[in-house]
């Protein structure tokens, strides 16, 4: 009756072991192959992160390069000159003047005002626009601007390509002083460098309230004063076309910014409304970020789904952003596979009863064979 019972004991013990290494080498095993599918995905979305930043980084430096050189450029000087001359003709009432033609009276409406070449009069402003005009019309459409502007150092917007109520305005004193083409030129008047002062993205009232980024650089005589500025509007769709690409990223990953006040400065691929400037997004990987950090780890998103998220700190000489490159978690285990770690938990569990038989058998051999007693 004994050894019935020992035989039940030595097969729960058996038992017992074998299903606890099956647990813990199955649960290691499917570890293991979690860490790999996720390191292996942090890899991936790191590669996709670093190339869209330098595809960023080279068209805000293209952008920056178009800036300088027409700031320099010997016709830019010189129309800065000629309309110098030409807004004093107007006297106290240049900035009224001015409006009056080539807003208030364009035949055309908003949107298309860049059509009028010439407001008719005899004025010497009205001469020199339609050269003026017909460059300025090609480099924006060259190179995929908004609009294109001719500051005075006394802030006074001489020239714009599209004519929006930001033409012949004050960026010191007028009702625009205070928007992201007023920072650009407040800050492009005073620097000493040849370097280019790019703004945030910020709704824009003459742009009918769009958001937009502005870039600007100082104009320099010969003898090194700043006479001006040259400044240029960017639409946000090249940089929307950068971050949205998301070849190889699967249905859920994205590359997005963020900017300082945590709103997305980018269009998301998820949504059909706006979320540049709209949609809040205010993240462990945001706040690093803009900690001026970068990294890489598991967190909850905008969207309150967990996601793998590789973010870094960017900054084009404006406010500082943040670019992350992000995809669900769910989508990267959705490929882990459960029976590899069955596999592994039946063959821990086989070797665990098998060795566990063995040391219980031998324990009973050593326990059962009789003692010799010295004399």
């Amino acid at each position: 009756m004994m050894s019935g019972i020992n035989q039940i004991r030595h097969a729960g013990i058996v038992l017992t072991v074998s299903l606890i290494l099956a647990a813990v080498a199955g649960a290691l095993f499917y570890k293991h192959q979690k860490d790999a599918l996720i390191n292996e995905a942090f890899s991936r979305l790191a590669l996709y992160h670093d190339l869209r930043k330098a595809t960023l980084q080279d068209y805000m430096r293209s952008k920056a390069s178009d800036v300088v050189a027409m700031s320099r450029n010997e016709r830019v000087l010189k129309g800065l000159h000629q309309l110098e001359n030409a807004w004093q003709e107007f006297g106290p009432y240049a900035s009224d003047a001015l409006r009056a033609r080539y807003i208030i009276e364009n035949p055309y409406d908003f949107g298309e005002r860049r059509k009028l070449r010439s407001a008719g009069d005899n004025s010497q402003y009205t001469k020199i626009h339609p050269e003026i005009h017909d460059w300025a019309r090609r480099f924006l459409e060259h190179f995929g601007y908004y609009d294109v502007f001719l500051i005075d150092a006394k802030g006074n917007i001489l020239y714009t390509v599209e004519k929006d109520e930001d033409f012949a305005t004050n960026l010191l004193s007028g009702r625009h002083a205070d928007s992201p083409l007023g920072f650009v030129f407040q800050r492009a008047v005073k620097t000493r460098s040849k370097s280019v002062i790019f703004s945030d993205f910020e709704r824009y009232a003459p742009s009918n309230n769009a958001p937009a980024l502005f870039a600007g650089s100082p104009i320099k005589s010969s003898d090194g004063r700043v006479i001006g500025v040259f400044a240029v509007q960017l639409p946000a769709k090249p940089i929307n076309a950068i971050l949205r690409y998301t070849e190889g990223m699967g249905k859920t990953g994205e590359t997005y910014i963020v900017g300082n006040d945590k709103t997305m400065r980018s269009q998301s691929r998820f949504s059909n409304e706006s979320t540049l400037l709209d949609t809040k997004v205010d993240t462990l990987s945001v706040r690093r970020g803009l900690g001026g950090f970068e990294g890489a780890h598991v967190i909850p998103n905008h969207r309150g789904v967990p996601v793998l998220s590789v973010f870094s700190p960017v900054d084009f000489g404006g406010e500082p952003w943040v670019l992350l490159a992000e995809i669900d978690e769910a989508e990267i285990l959705a490929s882990l596979q459960i029976w590899p770690a069955l596999i592994v938990a039946l063959i821990a569990a086989i070797l665990g009863a098998f060795v566990c038989r063995f040391v219980l058998v031998f324990l009973q051999h050593v326990r059962a064979k009789p003692r010799i007693r010295s004399i």
